[in-house]
């Protein structure tokens, strides 16, 4: 290891750091999880002035990996006649997948407030009462492509009855959003109804999404979703940007980061830098709590 140009490592999952750090060793702290769920691995708190690159999803780290960018379309997607068939395959109102229950969020209270302004919801995956066989087991393919070759999956088939999919995060932290609001979704004609931690007016075209924390209240955002359930024109104005843009995943990205990575070790002088402490900057950005409690759970 003392030979090795730079170690790209995920602390959460390393049950103790590498012994030593080489003079010249360039260290990378790389995590794609929210710091809601605080690592409990000694390795983490061990970092101090160690770290010298970050490669994460927060928008302040020196490589950032969103789930998906947009990209400029040659020509319309759909003609008014796809747009009038999609609208008419969907006889459900909205759906989301999830497989881990007691999260800080608090989503499943979030999907059942829903459920009580008359929002027909179904869900998917372990958390589930319906179709448990369609959760994904490869979910790390279908989120990152590493091999830049998506296979159908349960999506593919799922979400085309449903109006809405709920991109609902685990954690609601600075920056934090994944597949569930981006690429994933995107790549669908749905609206994604989205609660996270990120700046979606920054990471989606203009009325591409809805976004929860643009509401006073559950019900104000249910009586929404059931108007544009109910409009067909009101609904297909979300799809507009579709005949301009479309979404892709993050494997073009993907690489890209190695990429910039080598370029930067090719070039040590321009991009020396060094975190005091890696824990604080990923729990306690600017000295304030990276995550919050939700705020959006008013009936």
């Amino acid at each position: 290891m003392d030979k090795i140009d730079a170690i790209i490592f995920k602390p959460r999952d390393m049950g103790k750091c590498p012994p030593s750090k080489p003079p010249g060793q360039v260290w990378i702290f790389a995590e794609f999880e929210s710091p809601s769920y605080y690592f409990q691995t000694k390795c983490f708190y061990d970092l101090k002035n160690k770290v010298n690159w970050t490669m994460t999803y927060r928008r302040d780290a020196d490589f950032t990996l969103e789930h998906g960018y947009f990209r400029k379309r040659n020509k319309p997607k759909y003609s008014n006649k796809e747009l009038d068939d999609i609208f008419a395959r969907k006889n459900k109102t909205a759906v989301v997948f999830i497989s881990h229950c007691p999260v800080k969020s608090e989503r499943l209270k979030f999907v059942k407030l829903l459920q009580s302004h008359g929002v027909q919801v179904d869900v998917f995956g372990s958390c589930g009462k319906i179709l448990k066989q369609c959760d994904n087991k490869l979910r790390y393919q279908a989120c990152f492509n590493i091999s830049g070759v998506l296979q159908p999956d349960c999506f593919n088939f799922v979400l085309p009855q449903y109006k809405f999919f709920l991109s609902f995060e685990n954690s609601l932290c600075l920056d934090y959003t994944t597949e569930k609001s981006q690429h994933r979704v995107m790549q669908h004609p749905i609206i994604p109804v989205i609660r996270d931690g990120s700046n979606t007016s920054m990471l989606h075209p203009p009325q591409s999404y809805i976004n929860t924390d643009d509401y006073k209240s559950v019900k104000e955002l249910a009586e929404h979703m059931k108007m544009l359930a109910d409009n067909k024109t009101a609904y297909l104005e979300y799809f507009k940007w579709k005949q301009h843009y479309y979404s892709e995943d993050m494997y073009l990205e993907w690489n890209a980061a190695f990429c910039r990575i080598c370029e930067r070790l090719h070039n040590p002088d321009n991009y020396r830098r060094i975190y005091g402490n890696i824990a604080a900057w990923h729990i306690s950005p600017r000295g304030q709590n990276a995550c919050y409690n939700p705020t959006d759970l008013k009936p």
